[in-house]
């Protein structure tokens, strides 16, 4: 036993002195005469462009200067677009730019790409002591089910909450009996959306993400929409009751006008008052519109209410967790211990504490989130939007009463969650397109509605989704 002990003994002895020759070793890779160029890819446009650049620059001004490093970051456009540009990278499409040495991603198109270009796993660049400073739900985003390592390096993470119009909700809220309350759960969300319609005509409420509303849907009652294998794939587990759910709660509603979305996001419908609510982004909470323009000659200032995300009244307090994260492709050593140099710095909470409250994510860090040091920043007015602080608020609750979720990426999970986002908002569009050539015709809209809302109709549906989503999946 005590040969078995010293054996033990010296192996980890061994391991630490690798891994100090390993870190010195790569402190020589680096010469501040000779600078390389770390390219980085992102999505950031508007403010967030702005401030990530300045952010960058300040590192190549000082650590990348001393170091020899030079960070040139890349907007290629928003979300979907970058990951088509390094997807097309990955497979050397015709006309593709060489791979990034860094890139932003979401797991779905992290997961696909290393399938195609491997990534670096970030233990072997970071340490379980740096890797422990990072909020494990985030930190876990990034983890693949394939080999359980992490690939995806948090930067800055969002929720989703719930943006109202307060300035036109209160006097409707009071005229007719309903709380914030009233705005907590599904059910109560229809209830008040049906009431604004009747008195207005006009839509109450919208979704921005229609996936994220059925996977979310989903885990709040109770069962995860995929059913995981950690060879990589997984199996689509949409059960007939969270079917009905989003049948009644998402389907119904907008077919009948109480639920509306006609702009590319929902905070677009609510700058033209199309709605007064809707489910978006925390990171999206800067584009919370400050006025309402009906038409040229009527503009209304207006002041955001943020709230957490709804829940089903029987459901379990849960909402979405997202936000891309950066991802390393596997090149010379050089390159890859650039790029976690400069990681490690943005996500440090100065750095990743500025960025966050510029732009409406949350920063990554417990050093950062801990004790609300985000909001406490924020409300001193670190933020340049009211709507922003008022978000960060209510996510912070949300931080102590819900369980932030996030689906696994696995093969055709890109390709499913664009299914998602797509399908059932396309039905209600073209339904609604055959209620109103149909009412053209002096048909019943009363009698439409109810026939395309049946529970025949819904059958109809649940075997569609089904037999769709298995085949989109066994295709991968």
């Amino acid at each position: 036993m005590k040969s078995y002990g010293k054996l033990i003994l010296s192996l980890a002895v061994v391991l630490l002195a690798v891994a100090a020759c390993s870190s010195d070793k790569r402190e020589t890779l680096l010469d501040p005469d000779r600078p390389i160029t770390v390219t980085l890819w992102h999505y950031y446009n508007g403010n967030m462009k702005v401030v990530f650049d300045s952010l960058v620059s300040e590192f190549n001004e000082t650590i990348g200067m001393d170091r020899g490093i030079v960070v040139d970051a890349q907007s290629q456009g928003d979300v979907n677009q970058l990951g088509a540009a390094v997807f097309d990278a990955a497979n050397r499409s015709i006309g593709a730019p060489p791979m990034p040495d860094i890139f932003a991603s979401y797991p779905d198109n992290a997961f696909r790409v290393n399938q195609i270009v491997p990534l670096v796993n970030l233990e072997q660049y970071f340490s379980q002591e740096e890797l422990s400073t990072y909020r494990k739900e985030f930190l876990e985003e990034g983890r693949f089910i394939t080999d359980n390592k992490y690939y995806i390096l948090p930067i800055a993470k969002s929720s989703e909450n719930l943006y109202v119009n307060r300035t036109a909700w209160e006097p409707f809220a009071k005229a007719y009996g309903f709380t914030e309350k009233d705005l907590s759960s599904w059910e109560g969300l229809v209830k008040v959306s049906k009431a604004y319609y009747e008195a207005t005509g006009k839509g109450f409420f919208g979704v921005d993400s229609n996936a994220n509303y059925m996977i979310v849907a989903s885990m709040q009652l109770g069962t995860e929409l995929f059913n995981y294998s950690q060879d990589g794939t997984a199996s689509f587990n949409l059960t007939p009751k969270v079917a009905k759910a989003i049948w009644s709660y998402f389907y119904t509603p907008y077919m009948y006008g109480y639920f509306d979305k006609s702009g590319r996001f929902s905070s677009d419908d609510a700058k033209n008052g199309t709605v007064l609510a809707y489910t978006g982004s925390t990171a999206g909470a800067a584009y919370f519109p400050t006025e309402v323009a009906f038409n040229d000659k009527d503009v209304q200032k207006i002041e955001p209410l943020v709230l957490p995300y709804p829940c089903f009244e029987n459901g379990k307090r849960i909402a979405i967790q997202q936000g891309a994260g950066m991802c390393i492709t596997k090149s010379d050593d050089a390159h890859v211990y650039a790029a976690t140099l400069f990681l490690k710095w943005f996500t440090q909470p100065p750095q990743n504490l500025k960025f966050a409250l510029s732009t409406g994510y949350f920063p990554v860090t417990n050093e950062a989130l801990d004790g609300g040091n985000f909001i406490k920043e924020a409300s001193a007015g670190n933020s340049s939007s009211a709507a922003i602080v008022a978000s960060f608020t209510a996510s912070d609750d949300m931080f102590n009463t819900y369980t932030l979720y996030n689906s696994k990426p696995f093969r055709g999970s890109f390709e499913i969650r664009d299914f998602l986002e797509k399908m059932l908002i396309a039905k209600i569009s073209a339904d609604l397109d055959s209620v109103k050539r149909e009412m053209e015709g002096n048909g019943d809209r009363t009698a439409l509605l109810t026939r395309l809302t049946s529970e025949e109709a819904f059958s109809t549906w649940y075997t569609e989704i089904q037999g769709q989503a298995h085949l989109l999946l066994q295709q991968k």
